[in-house]
């Protein structure tokens, strides 16, 4: 579905409370200018092993990474729960492969595959049960070969989290404008938050224009908390390293 026919589809029926992750093309569209892609091919480089050649993403999405990375290694596996997502990175793949399962649900070793490094770049927000992190942090370990590292992104809970706080981003082409408003509320005292989105996505060359609501339930994460997950799940090696935005977790089988 290209993005006139996300703004016909949404036009149609423009109360409708929709999913982001429903239009992989308005996705890729908004992310592939807010998210620095090549800063994650090098969050994967700086912390592989040494002589990586097989390389696990967990949510790969519609397949951004693999596409920059699937020349590069001898195994490139993506995979991720959304099938509308997977049918985008199916389409821009060349030699890296992409399967759907579940990651908090899912390992390698259930197929008796095993890999030296696994990225999870975006996704740790999506995990808001202590269970299901729990989960990955095990799924992980067995999906690694002794010596093989994690690496992951996240919000950590702090101080400095911003009750209510509002956002504006506009990204565009020379045809289409992407408006996206965004208010965050957190919801417990665990990190717990509701963002309320408008997406306003605006054709020029064809004058027409849909406003689209949506709404994300996630997670800031508790950095001492993630240590001892992964600690526990088997991991000799867990660092949280701290830094302008995000903070990155590094766990080593």
């Amino acid at each position: 579905m290209s993005l006139a026919h996300v703004i016909e589809d949404v036009d149609e029926d423009p109360h409708r409370e929709r999913d982001f992750y429903e239009y992989p093309t308005l996705y890729e569209f908004y992310h592939s200018r807010v998210l620095n892609r090549d800063a994650q091919v090098r969050l994967l480089r700086r912390y592989e092993p040494e002589e990586t050649s097989r390389v696990l993403e967990l949510g790969c999405g519609t397949g951004p990474l693999l596409t920059r990375i699937e020349d590069e290694y001898e195994t490139v596996l993506g995979v991720d729960s959304d099938e509308r997502m997977l049918r985008r990175a199916r389409e821009r793949v060349t030699d890296a492969e992409v399967q759907r399962a579940d990651f908090t649900a899912w390992s390698a070793a259930d197929e008796g595959r095993t890999f030296d490094v696994a990225v999870l770049l975006g996704g740790m927000l999506h995990l808001t049960d202590d269970a299901d992190v729990e989960s990955l942090a095990e799924n992980v370990h067995e999906s690694l070969r002794d010596g093989g590292a994690f690496v992951t992104f996240f919000q950590p809970l702090s101080d400095d989290v911003t009750n209510g706080s509002t956002d504006c981003r506009t990204v565009e082409s020379e045809r289409f404008t992407v408006e996206r408003r965004s208010t965050t509320a957190l919801t417990s005292a665990a990190g717990h938050y509701t963002t309320t989105y408008a997406f306003v996505l605006r054709d020029d060359a064809e004058g027409t224009e849909a406003t689209m609501g949506s709404v994300f339930r996630g997670r800031f994460h508790d950095p001492d908390r993630l240590r001892e997950t992964f600690r526990a799940a088997g991991f000799g090696d867990v660092d949280v390293v701290d830094g302008d935005g995000p903070a990155v977790l590094r766990a080593v089988k």
